[in-house]
Protein backbone atom coordinates (compact mmCIF):
# COMPACT_ATOMS: atom_id res chain seq x y z
CA UNK A 1 0.00 0.00 0.00
CA UNK A 2 1.62 3.06 -0.81
CA UNK A 3 1.27 6.55 0.86
CA UNK A 4 0.21 9.27 -1.27
CA UNK A 5 2.03 12.53 0.06
CA UNK A 6 -0.47 15.65 0.85
CA UNK A 7 -0.02 18.23 -2.04
CA UNK A 8 1.37 21.73 -0.98
CA UNK A 9 -1.08 23.93 0.33
CA UNK A 10 -1.56 26.30 -2.49
CA UNK A 11 -2.23 29.36 0.08
CA UNK A 12 1.11 30.63 1.45
CA UNK A 13 -0.48 32.35 4.48
CA UNK A 14 -3.98 31.81 5.59
CA UNK A 15 -6.33 34.06 7.29
CA UNK A 16 -5.23 33.66 10.63
CA UNK A 17 -1.83 33.90 9.77
CA UNK A 18 -2.52 36.98 7.82
CA UNK A 19 -4.59 38.39 10.60
CA UNK A 20 -1.41 38.06 13.18
CA UNK A 21 0.69 39.73 10.44
CA UNK A 22 -1.81 42.77 10.32
CA UNK A 23 -2.25 43.34 13.91
CA UNK A 24 1.82 43.28 14.47
CA UNK A 25 1.82 45.64 12.23
CA UNK A 26 -0.86 47.94 13.35
CA UNK A 27 0.45 48.08 17.00
CA UNK A 28 4.12 49.38 15.69
CA UNK A 29 2.34 51.80 13.52
CA UNK A 30 -0.58 53.15 16.80
CA UNK A 31 2.60 53.64 19.14
CA UNK A 32 4.57 55.77 16.32
CA UNK A 33 1.32 57.56 16.06
CA UNK A 34 0.83 57.89 19.84
CA UNK A 35 4.57 58.95 20.23
CA UNK A 36 4.43 61.91 17.62
CA UNK A 37 5.33 60.78 14.28
CA UNK A 38 3.38 61.86 11.22
CA UNK A 39 1.99 60.32 8.96
CA UNK A 40 4.24 58.84 6.38
CA UNK A 41 6.48 57.46 9.69
CA UNK A 42 3.06 55.64 10.99
CA UNK A 43 3.03 53.99 6.97
CA UNK A 44 6.27 53.34 6.63
CA UNK A 45 6.97 51.12 9.96
CA UNK A 46 3.41 49.48 8.92
CA UNK A 47 5.04 48.65 5.21
CA UNK A 48 8.44 47.87 7.11
CA UNK A 49 6.98 45.39 9.74
CA UNK A 50 4.70 43.46 6.79
CA UNK A 51 7.36 43.40 4.43
CA UNK A 52 9.81 41.33 7.14
CA UNK A 53 6.75 39.10 7.87
CA UNK A 54 6.72 38.38 4.63
CA UNK A 55 3.35 39.51 3.48
CA UNK A 56 1.92 42.51 1.08
CA UNK A 57 0.48 45.77 1.91
CA UNK A 58 -2.61 47.06 0.30
CA UNK A 59 -4.02 49.65 1.36
CA UNK A 60 -3.16 51.52 4.96
CA UNK A 61 -5.61 54.29 6.34
CA UNK A 62 -4.14 56.46 8.97
CA UNK A 63 -7.04 58.48 10.74
CA UNK A 64 -6.84 60.34 13.63
CA UNK A 65 -8.73 58.10 16.07
CA UNK A 66 -7.83 54.73 14.03
CA UNK A 67 -5.46 53.12 11.68
CA UNK A 68 -6.88 50.09 9.50
CA UNK A 69 -4.48 48.02 7.14
CA UNK A 70 -5.09 46.12 4.30
CA UNK A 71 -2.77 43.17 3.85
CA UNK A 72 -2.35 39.99 1.13
CA UNK A 73 -0.59 36.43 1.20
CA UNK A 74 -0.25 34.34 -1.55
CA UNK A 75 -2.64 35.17 -4.65
CA UNK A 76 -6.17 36.66 -4.11
CA UNK A 77 -6.07 35.83 0.14
CA UNK A 78 -6.23 38.96 1.73
CA UNK A 79 -7.52 40.82 5.08
CA UNK A 80 -8.26 43.83 6.63
CA UNK A 81 -8.36 44.86 9.96
CA UNK A 82 -8.26 48.15 12.51
CA UNK A 83 -7.18 49.39 15.65
CA UNK A 84 -8.01 52.20 17.51
CA UNK A 85 -5.09 54.76 18.51
CA UNK A 86 -4.73 55.84 22.24
CA UNK A 87 -3.74 59.39 23.43
CA UNK A 88 -1.84 61.76 20.97
CA UNK A 89 1.18 62.54 22.81
CA UNK A 90 4.95 63.14 22.04
CA UNK A 91 7.40 60.57 23.68
CA UNK A 92 10.97 60.94 21.39
CA UNK A 93 12.29 58.19 23.35
CA UNK A 94 9.65 56.04 22.79
CA UNK A 95 9.41 56.97 19.14
CA UNK A 96 13.19 56.22 18.56
CA UNK A 97 12.54 52.36 20.07
CA UNK A 98 9.39 52.14 18.12
CA UNK A 99 11.46 52.72 15.16
CA UNK A 100 14.02 50.03 16.24
CA UNK A 101 11.74 47.93 16.43
CA UNK A 102 10.03 48.49 12.90
CA UNK A 103 13.83 48.23 11.09
CA UNK A 104 14.16 44.81 13.26
CA UNK A 105 10.98 43.22 11.61
CA UNK A 106 11.90 44.36 8.29
CA UNK A 107 14.79 42.59 8.26
CA UNK A 108 12.80 39.53 9.16
CA UNK A 109 12.99 36.32 11.18
CA UNK A 110 10.72 37.71 13.69
CA UNK A 111 7.00 36.17 14.69
CA UNK A 112 4.07 38.26 14.38
CA UNK A 113 2.69 37.70 18.40
CA UNK A 114 6.97 38.67 19.42
CA UNK A 115 6.39 42.21 17.49
CA UNK A 116 3.01 42.98 19.81
CA UNK A 117 4.84 41.55 22.90
CA UNK A 118 8.01 44.04 21.91
CA UNK A 119 5.38 47.32 21.31
CA UNK A 120 3.42 46.43 25.05
CA UNK A 121 7.14 46.19 26.75
CA UNK A 122 8.35 49.14 25.11
CA UNK A 123 5.45 51.53 26.70
CA UNK A 124 6.39 49.51 30.12
CA UNK A 125 10.22 49.91 30.10
CA UNK A 126 11.09 52.93 27.86
CA UNK A 127 12.47 55.23 30.16
CA UNK A 128 10.36 58.37 31.39
CA UNK A 129 11.61 61.51 33.34
CA UNK A 130 9.87 61.90 36.59
CA UNK A 131 6.94 63.51 36.47
CA UNK A 132 8.28 66.32 38.84
CA UNK A 133 11.15 67.23 36.67
CA UNK A 134 8.99 66.89 33.88
CA UNK A 135 6.44 69.51 35.55
CA UNK A 136 9.55 71.90 36.78
CA UNK A 137 11.29 72.09 33.39
CA UNK A 138 7.84 73.10 31.95
CA UNK A 139 7.35 75.87 34.42
CA UNK A 140 11.03 76.92 33.57
CA UNK A 141 9.93 76.96 29.76
CA UNK A 142 7.45 78.63 30.68
CA UNK A 143 9.24 81.32 32.49
CA UNK A 144 11.42 81.17 29.56
CA UNK A 145 9.28 82.18 27.07
CA UNK A 146 7.67 84.81 29.44
CA UNK A 147 11.31 86.30 28.84
CA UNK A 148 11.00 86.57 25.20
CA UNK A 149 7.62 87.73 25.38
CA UNK A 150 8.78 90.82 27.32
CA UNK A 151 7.81 90.18 30.62
CA UNK A 152 10.06 91.72 33.42
CA UNK A 153 12.38 89.47 36.05
CA UNK A 154 9.48 90.10 38.78
CA UNK A 155 7.47 87.83 36.42
CA UNK A 156 9.79 85.20 36.34
CA UNK A 157 8.99 82.94 39.34
CA UNK A 158 5.22 83.43 39.38
CA UNK A 159 5.11 81.97 35.60
CA UNK A 160 7.04 79.41 36.71
CA UNK A 161 5.21 78.12 39.56
CA UNK A 162 1.93 78.50 37.28
CA UNK A 163 3.45 76.44 35.18
CA UNK A 164 4.56 73.69 37.69
CA UNK A 165 1.05 73.77 38.66
CA UNK A 166 -0.48 73.50 35.62
CA UNK A 167 1.71 70.57 33.94
CA UNK A 168 1.52 68.89 37.33
CA UNK A 169 -2.48 68.86 36.60
CA UNK A 170 -2.19 68.52 33.39
CA UNK A 171 0.02 65.07 34.31
CA UNK A 172 -2.50 63.37 36.75
CA UNK A 173 -6.06 64.47 34.60
CA UNK A 174 -3.90 62.48 31.45
CA UNK A 175 -2.67 59.92 33.74
CA UNK A 176 -6.87 59.29 34.59
CA UNK A 177 -8.21 59.56 30.61
CA UNK A 178 -9.80 62.96 31.51
CA UNK A 179 -11.13 64.90 28.20
CA UNK A 180 -8.73 66.73 26.51
CA UNK A 181 -10.21 69.92 26.37
CA UNK A 182 -11.58 69.54 29.97
CA UNK A 183 -8.20 69.31 30.73
CA UNK A 184 -7.08 71.82 28.53
CA UNK A 185 -9.57 74.78 30.29
CA UNK A 186 -9.22 73.79 33.67
CA UNK A 187 -5.05 73.65 33.66
CA UNK A 188 -4.99 77.21 31.23
CA UNK A 189 -7.71 78.64 34.05
CA UNK A 190 -5.65 77.51 36.90
CA UNK A 191 -2.15 78.43 35.31
CA UNK A 192 -3.23 81.99 34.39
CA UNK A 193 -5.36 82.59 37.04
CA UNK A 194 -1.72 81.71 39.34
CA UNK A 195 0.75 83.11 37.01
CA UNK A 196 -1.12 86.91 36.80
CA UNK A 197 -2.03 87.43 40.71
CA UNK A 198 1.64 85.93 41.95
CA UNK A 199 2.48 88.41 39.36
CA UNK A 200 0.59 91.49 40.51
CA UNK A 201 1.55 90.29 44.06
CA UNK A 202 4.84 90.52 43.25
CA UNK A 203 4.73 93.99 41.60
CA UNK A 204 5.24 93.00 38.55
CA UNK A 205 4.92 95.50 35.39
CA UNK A 206 3.45 92.58 33.12
CA UNK A 207 0.69 90.68 35.07
CA UNK A 208 -1.52 90.49 31.82
CA UNK A 209 1.44 88.92 29.89
CA UNK A 210 2.66 86.72 32.56
CA UNK A 211 -1.48 85.18 32.43
CA UNK A 212 -0.77 84.06 28.87
CA UNK A 213 3.09 83.12 29.78
CA UNK A 214 1.88 80.97 31.81
CA UNK A 215 -0.15 78.62 30.04
CA UNK A 216 2.09 77.97 26.67
CA UNK A 217 2.35 74.97 27.88
CA UNK A 218 -0.85 73.80 26.57
CA UNK A 219 0.10 75.10 22.48
CA UNK A 220 -0.31 72.51 20.52
CA UNK A 221 3.21 72.74 19.05
CA UNK A 222 3.88 70.27 17.48
CA UNK A 223 0.31 68.66 16.51
CA UNK A 224 0.16 72.14 14.31
CA UNK A 225 3.20 71.34 12.83
CA UNK A 226 2.38 67.50 11.93
CA UNK A 227 -1.28 68.80 10.57
CA UNK A 228 0.21 70.90 7.86
CA UNK A 229 3.27 68.41 7.40
CA UNK A 230 0.86 65.56 7.02
CA UNK A 231 -1.68 68.21 4.74
CA UNK A 232 1.74 68.92 2.47
CA UNK A 233 2.60 65.30 2.55
CA UNK A 234 -0.46 63.77 0.82
CA UNK A 235 -2.64 62.70 4.12
CA UNK A 236 -4.83 66.06 4.33
CA UNK A 237 -7.93 63.82 6.08
CA UNK A 238 -5.36 62.65 9.01
CA UNK A 239 -3.55 66.63 8.57
CA UNK A 240 -7.48 68.47 8.70
CA UNK A 241 -8.38 66.04 11.64
CA UNK A 242 -5.32 67.61 13.46
CA UNK A 243 -5.71 70.66 12.17
CA UNK A 244 -9.53 70.53 13.79
CA UNK A 245 -7.99 69.33 17.33
CA UNK A 246 -5.19 72.23 17.48
CA UNK A 247 -8.54 74.55 16.88
CA UNK A 248 -10.32 73.10 19.49
CA UNK A 249 -7.54 73.31 21.92
CA UNK A 250 -6.97 76.97 21.36
CA UNK A 251 -10.33 77.54 21.77
CA UNK A 252 -10.56 75.74 25.20
CA UNK A 253 -7.26 77.64 26.47
CA UNK A 254 -9.10 80.89 25.62
CA UNK A 255 -12.04 79.92 27.57
CA UNK A 256 -9.76 79.01 30.81
CA UNK A 257 -7.82 82.69 30.32
CA UNK A 258 -10.52 84.56 29.66
CA UNK A 259 -12.61 83.14 32.64
CA UNK A 260 -9.60 83.94 35.06
CA UNK A 261 -9.35 87.14 33.32
CA UNK A 262 -12.31 88.08 33.75
CA UNK A 263 -12.80 87.09 37.79
CA UNK A 264 -9.66 88.28 38.85
CA UNK A 265 -7.96 91.37 37.22
CA UNK A 266 -8.43 93.57 33.75
CA UNK A 267 -4.34 94.55 32.82
CA UNK A 268 -3.85 95.08 30.06
CA UNK A 269 -2.97 98.67 30.12
CA UNK A 270 -0.84 98.99 33.05
CA UNK A 271 1.51 95.74 30.87
CA UNK A 272 4.84 97.55 29.96
CA UNK A 273 6.97 94.91 27.69
CA UNK A 274 10.45 95.13 27.59
CA UNK A 275 12.83 94.39 24.79
CA UNK A 276 15.74 92.70 25.08
CA UNK A 277 18.86 91.88 22.87
CA UNK A 278 19.96 88.85 21.03
CA UNK A 279 22.08 87.57 23.66
CA UNK A 280 18.95 87.49 25.93
CA UNK A 281 17.06 85.67 23.29
CA UNK A 282 19.25 82.97 22.05
CA UNK A 283 19.93 82.06 26.31
CA UNK A 284 16.09 81.74 27.17
CA UNK A 285 15.32 80.51 24.00
CA UNK A 286 17.62 77.64 24.36
CA UNK A 287 16.35 76.86 27.76
CA UNK A 288 12.92 77.24 26.33
CA UNK A 289 13.04 74.87 24.11
CA UNK A 290 15.09 72.40 26.50
CA UNK A 291 12.42 72.44 28.76
CA UNK A 292 9.92 71.23 26.01
CA UNK A 293 12.56 68.60 25.14
CA UNK A 294 12.09 67.12 28.56
CA UNK A 295 8.48 67.77 28.01
CA UNK A 296 8.55 65.14 25.31
CA UNK A 297 10.68 62.77 27.01
CA UNK A 298 13.73 63.68 24.93
CA UNK A 299 16.91 61.82 26.48
CA UNK A 300 19.57 64.53 28.57
CA UNK A 301 21.86 63.85 25.49
CA UNK A 302 19.52 65.01 23.36
CA UNK A 303 18.04 68.06 25.63
CA UNK A 304 21.36 69.69 24.89
CA UNK A 305 21.08 69.78 21.10
CA UNK A 306 17.70 70.47 21.57
CA UNK A 307 18.85 73.76 23.51
CA UNK A 308 21.78 74.61 20.99
CA UNK A 309 18.44 74.62 18.08
CA UNK A 310 16.30 76.88 20.21
CA UNK A 311 18.96 78.95 20.62
CA UNK A 312 19.78 79.03 16.99
CA UNK A 313 16.16 79.90 16.38
CA UNK A 314 16.28 82.60 18.36
CA UNK A 315 19.13 84.35 17.01
CA UNK A 316 17.97 83.70 13.20
CA UNK A 317 14.49 85.10 14.14
CA UNK A 318 15.85 88.18 16.31
CA UNK A 319 18.25 89.12 13.26
CA UNK A 320 15.50 88.92 10.96
CA UNK A 321 12.97 91.17 13.63
CA UNK A 322 16.59 93.42 13.59
CA UNK A 323 16.25 94.12 9.43
CA UNK A 324 12.58 94.62 9.44
CA UNK A 325 11.30 90.95 7.88
CA UNK A 326 8.66 90.52 10.34
CA UNK A 327 7.62 87.99 12.40
CA UNK A 328 6.28 85.65 9.72
CA UNK A 329 9.52 85.86 7.56
CA UNK A 330 12.08 86.01 10.03
CA UNK A 331 10.46 82.74 11.71
CA UNK A 332 10.13 80.60 8.47
CA UNK A 333 13.59 81.37 7.97
CA UNK A 334 14.73 80.20 11.97
CA UNK A 335 12.75 77.26 11.07
CA UNK A 336 14.93 76.52 7.45
CA UNK A 337 18.49 77.32 10.16
CA UNK A 338 17.04 74.74 12.73
CA UNK A 339 16.04 71.81 10.60
CA UNK A 340 19.67 72.46 8.39
CA UNK A 341 21.19 71.86 12.08
CA UNK A 342 19.37 68.81 12.73
CA UNK A 343 20.70 67.57 9.17
CA UNK A 344 23.77 68.26 10.14
CA UNK A 345 23.71 66.10 13.30
CA UNK A 346 23.78 63.25 10.96
CA UNK A 347 27.25 64.10 9.90
CA UNK A 348 28.21 63.45 13.50
CA UNK A 349 30.17 60.38 14.20
CA UNK A 350 27.60 59.70 17.37
CA UNK A 351 24.45 58.92 16.54
CA UNK A 352 21.83 61.54 18.02
CA UNK A 353 18.62 59.86 17.92
CA UNK A 354 15.90 63.17 16.17
CA UNK A 355 12.59 61.29 15.95
CA UNK A 356 12.98 62.89 12.24
CA UNK A 357 11.68 66.33 12.73
CA UNK A 358 11.09 66.06 16.25
CA UNK A 359 13.99 67.65 17.54
CA UNK A 360 13.79 70.64 14.60
CA UNK A 361 9.94 71.29 15.85
CA UNK A 362 11.40 71.35 19.64
CA UNK A 363 14.27 73.95 18.58
CA UNK A 364 10.93 75.69 17.20
CA UNK A 365 8.36 75.59 19.44
CA UNK A 366 9.75 79.05 20.81
CA UNK A 367 9.08 81.17 18.65
CA UNK A 368 5.07 79.56 18.01
CA UNK A 369 3.56 82.64 18.90
CA UNK A 370 1.04 81.16 21.51
CA UNK A 371 0.35 84.25 23.32
CA UNK A 372 -0.71 85.74 20.14
CA UNK A 373 -3.57 83.24 19.43
CA UNK A 374 -4.65 83.50 22.71
CA UNK A 375 -4.36 87.78 22.59
CA UNK A 376 -6.65 87.09 19.67
CA UNK A 377 -9.45 84.93 20.64
CA UNK A 378 -10.08 86.46 23.81
CA UNK A 379 -10.08 90.01 21.30
CA UNK A 380 -12.92 88.41 19.31
CA UNK A 381 -14.81 86.57 22.11
CA UNK A 382 -14.40 90.31 23.85
CA UNK A 383 -15.78 92.12 20.83
CA UNK A 384 -18.57 89.23 20.59
CA UNK A 385 -19.91 90.45 23.71
CA UNK A 386 -20.34 94.42 22.60
CA UNK A 387 -23.45 94.92 21.82
CA UNK A 388 -24.38 97.66 19.65
CA UNK A 389 -21.13 100.00 20.76
CA UNK A 390 -18.29 97.78 18.84
CA UNK A 391 -15.22 98.22 18.88
CA UNK A 392 -13.45 97.97 15.42
CA UNK A 393 -9.92 98.94 17.02
CA UNK A 394 -10.33 95.41 19.05
CA UNK A 395 -11.65 93.61 16.21
CA UNK A 396 -8.76 94.84 13.90
CA UNK A 397 -5.61 93.84 16.73
CA UNK A 398 -7.96 90.46 17.59
CA UNK A 399 -7.77 89.61 13.59
CA UNK A 400 -4.54 90.47 13.02
CA UNK A 401 -2.81 88.71 15.93
CA UNK A 402 -4.67 85.52 14.20
CA UNK A 403 -3.37 86.25 11.17
CA UNK A 404 0.12 86.77 12.31
CA UNK A 405 -0.24 83.20 13.69
CA UNK A 406 -1.50 81.63 10.66
CA UNK A 407 1.23 83.04 8.59
CA UNK A 408 4.03 82.55 11.18
CA UNK A 409 3.21 78.58 11.75
CA UNK A 410 2.62 77.60 8.33
CA UNK A 411 5.87 78.97 7.89
CA UNK A 412 7.53 77.43 10.73
CA UNK A 413 5.85 74.01 9.39
CA UNK A 414 6.86 74.96 5.16
CA UNK A 415 10.36 75.43 5.84
CA UNK A 416 10.67 72.36 7.98
CA UNK A 417 8.95 70.03 5.83
CA UNK A 418 11.01 71.49 2.58
CA UNK A 419 13.90 71.30 3.82
CA UNK A 420 13.93 67.83 4.96
CA UNK A 421 12.87 67.03 1.33
CA UNK A 422 15.73 68.90 0.36
CA UNK A 423 18.35 67.37 2.59
CA UNK A 424 16.93 63.85 2.60
CA UNK A 425 17.88 61.45 5.44
CA UNK A 426 16.58 58.14 6.74
CA UNK A 427 13.27 58.06 9.06
CA UNK A 428 14.30 54.91 11.04
CA UNK A 429 17.46 54.23 11.82
CA UNK A 430 20.44 52.01 10.17
CA UNK A 431 20.69 48.82 13.16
Amino acid sequence: MTDLASPPDPIRLRHRHLEKIAMAALNVGCILMESGAKAEVVRNGIVMVVSGLGAETIAVRIGYASISLTVRGGGDNTISRLLQVGHHGVNLQLNNAARALAVRASQGGMEPETIVEEVQTLRKITPKHHWVIVALATGLACASFGQLLGTDATAFLPIWFAGFIGQTIRHFMVLNKQNLFAMVAIVAFVSSAIGGLIAQLFGSATPEMAMFSSVLLLVPGVPSMNAQTDIMEGSPTLGSARALTVMMILVFLTVGVALSRAILMRFGANDVLLSHGLAHHVIFGGIAAAGFGILFNFSWRTVGWTAIGGGIALAVRTLGMDAQWGLAMSSTLAAAAVTVYVRLLYLLPVYVPTGGSMLAIAGCIPMIPGSSASHGLVGLMTFATQHGNYDVLLLGSSVASLLSVLFTIGGIAAAITLINEIIKRPSFPTL
